[in-house]
């Protein structure tokens, strides 16, 4: 028996559940005590990521085309201990269907016991290879495919209970129960290092510019972002001009508001209760609600580069408006930490936290870096104000150079093979918070510097 559960227990006691509660129908989230209390009846099935791709399994129409009973470990199925290309493929299409997107239960409604019973065979086989390549991006979509199909068996009708699928719910849960506890007991043994606090925002200037800017800078930030005053503020502090300052409010598309979906992981951190600066008086501002108005409060602005600042995804013709291009801060090291919850997936495995300004490109992530700059992990608690301002002093520097020179800095190419990450599922978000990294009061987790 896996001592799983106890990990869940040690994040109740903390934090972790008033930051990130079980919401089953809005998440498709589970409880391990809840899995591991369905009767043991068998091993888990696993399908090869190669049939499941044909069984096209991100489309609620495919049961008629999976094989729920694909094989086990002593089948007629060859299990590889390394992700193939299928399995990589594979991992994209399910994560960027739409299936988790909250809120889940409406995403799966059409799910059946059979597809199901596929879902849980490729989770076994995922939750495998994430043991053996130690890849974590398989272990967190075997989560989301299991927590789905949870939501189906707590249906009040009774549909989800087919006695095959919640035997197979059971053999997957005791192996996500083995996967947590492993990965529960390396995050404590981790050596977290403390560091002095990050710069103030007096610090985000990256020095006032000599003489006549040479480029026309704009803003575009999402309406109501908080950093957007302080950039502003910092950019005419130096003597940058900003030609205009376009807000940008989005449709609601996004993670329902009170899905543990919505923001990405960081450490607990006090509320935050300081007014962020306003814009300057001297800086014009507009408001968009298209990206056709995007594009053309660029073009009326005749910039020559755009800064992001709490932006979404910009479309194509967005990002050819400005003469120089777009400039955009991530919170990952890139190539290797591309996409979504960038922090967290660097601490889960035990990699540095590295913001990167690079050039945006029409594929996410891909453009060329400008700049790299890594941010210690701790304070935990300023971690997240940390990464912000770097990513503002990315900007800047950025800008700085542009309106200097009238060119971009040097830019260097992204190598091909680099590595998407998805949104972090809310159970390793619990395991994130009940590891040494959530915290700064517990000294046989942190060597001081001397």
């Amino acid at each position: 028996m896996t001592a799983a559960p106890a990990a869940e227990q040690a994040s109740a006691r903390g934090h972790g559940v008033a930051r990130h509660p079980v919401q089953v129908d809005v998440d498709g989230d589970f409880t391990l005590d809840d899995l591991l209390a369905l009767p043991e009846v068998g091993p888990a099935r696993r399908i090869n990521a190669a049939p499941a791709t044909l069984a096209e399994l991100w489309q609620l129409h495919a049961a008629d085309h999976a094989e729920p009973t694909a094989g086990t470990h002593g089948g007629t199925v060859a299990m590889q201990d390394t992700p193939t290309e299928a399995d990589a493929v594979l991992l994209h299409r399910i994560e960027a269907s739409g299936l988790f997107r909250p809120p889940v239960r409406a995403q799966v409604a059409a799910l059946t016991p059979d597809l199901g019973t596929t879902w849980l065979a490729l989770a076994a086989r995922w939750v495998d290879l994430s043991q053996s390549c130690g890849d974590l991006r398989f272990l967190n979509t075997a989560c989301k495919l299991t927590g789905a199909i949870w939501l189906h068996h707590n249906r009040s009708d009774g549909v989800g209970r087919e006695p095959n699928l919640t035997s197979q719910v059971a053999a997957v849960g005791r192996l996500l129960g083995e996967a947590t506890d492993r990965l529960r007991r390396r995050l404590a043994d981790r050596i977290v290092l403390a560091e002095p606090a990050g710069p103030s925002d007096e610090a985000l200037c990256p020095g006032r510019l000599a003489g006549e800017s040479q480029a026309r800078i704009a803003v575009l930030a999402g309406s109501g972002s908080r950093s957007t005053g302080r950039l502003v503020t910092a950019a005419t502090t130096a003597g940058l001009p900003i030609q205009t300052v376009c807000w940008y409010t989005p449709p609601q598309t996004g993670p329902a508001a009170s899905s543990n979906y919505s923001s990405a992981w960081y450490p607990p951190a006090p509320p935050d209760h300081s007014a962020s600066p306003s814009l300057p008086s001297n800086v014009p501002t507009t408001t968009a609600e298209s990206w056709d108005d995007v594009a053309a409060a660029i073009r009326a602005a005749d910039a020559d580069v755009v800064l992001l600042v709490g932006m979404p995804v910009v479309p194509d013709h967005v990002l050819g408006a400005a003469r120089l291009g777009v400039l955009n801060a991530h919170n990952g090291a890139l190539p290797t930490h591309r996409g979504m919850d960038a922090v967290g997936w660097a601490i889960l495995n035990n990699q540095p936290v590295v913001c990167s300004l690079h050039v945006a490109r029409p594929i996410v992530d891909t453009g060329e870096v400008i700049a790299a700059h890594p941010v210690p992990i701790t304070p935990a608690h300023t971690l997240a104000a940390r990464v912000k301002s770097t990513q503002l002093r990315l900007l800047l520097a950025g800008a700085a150079h542009v309106a200097a020179t009238g060119t971009l800095p040097d830019l260097t190419p992204q190598t091909a093979a680099g590595t998407q990450f998805y949104r972090l599922h809310p159970h390793l978000k619990r395991l994130l918070d009940a590891s040494p990294y959530a915290l700064d009061d517990n000294p046989q987790w942190t060597v001081t510097q001397p």
